[in-house]
């Protein structure tokens, strides 16, 4: 009796050896893909509004910035503002106002690059009456550097016409922002 269980056993130990284990019972689902004909999630454009701070072209518009972000533009809005007192009861303010637009031109995962333009206020208010007023058109380009979906760094080029009344000299220059002159934008997402 002894050999046939032990036949039965190395026979039923040869089989399990040689027959392949499955661990599923059931084929695995097909993998996920996109469908035909969609565009991958950026992290720019979606109707957002941004907030942070900017420096124009012309050294007259610096100030906290707004942003309204669409999908095929963005536009924006700067205010600045300073005010001193001096110590001999004298004081001196200025405020800084602007627009811009940006058309988007082409758009990638995390940078967009933009055509458009701003026009800008500075007015100043030194010691005495000698008050002036600065205006400021800039055509140029921008492009948006998306470090997060909600963090980006803007760059840019182009124009800066700048002139006012009597006390401020009208200039034209072209030239772009050096390293320290830069934006940065916060989206809520």
């Amino acid at each position: 009796m002894k050999t046939p269980l032990l036949l039965s056993l190395l026979g039923g130990l040869a089989l399990c050896v040689t027959t392949p284990a499955f661990a599923q019972t059931e084929p695995p689902p097909p993998a996920t893909t996109p469908p035909p004909n969609t565009a991958p999630m950026t992290s720019v454009g979606g109707g957002t509004i941004g907030v942070g701070a900017v420096e124009w072209l012309s050294p007259f518009v610096t100030g906290g910035e707004f942003v309204y972000d669409a999908p095929l533009f963005h536009i924006e809005a700067v205010v600045g503002f300073g005010h001193t007192s001096n110590n001999n009861n004298t004081s001196t303010g200025n405020l800084d106002v602007g627009v811009a637009g940006w058309y988007h031109l082409a758009r990638g995962t995390n940078a967009d690059f933009s055509i458009g333009g701003g026009a800008g206020l500075f007015y100043d208010s030194p010691v005495g009456n000698n008050s002036s007023t600065q205006f400021a058109l800039e055509p140029g380009i921008e492009a948006r550097a998306f470090l997060t979906p909600n963090f980006a760094l803007t760059f840019r080029a182009g124009f800066a016409l700048t002139f006012g009344d009597n006390a401020s000299p009208t200039t034209f220059s072209l030239g772009g922002q050096g390293s320290g002159q830069f934006g940065f934008v916060y989206f809520f997402r």
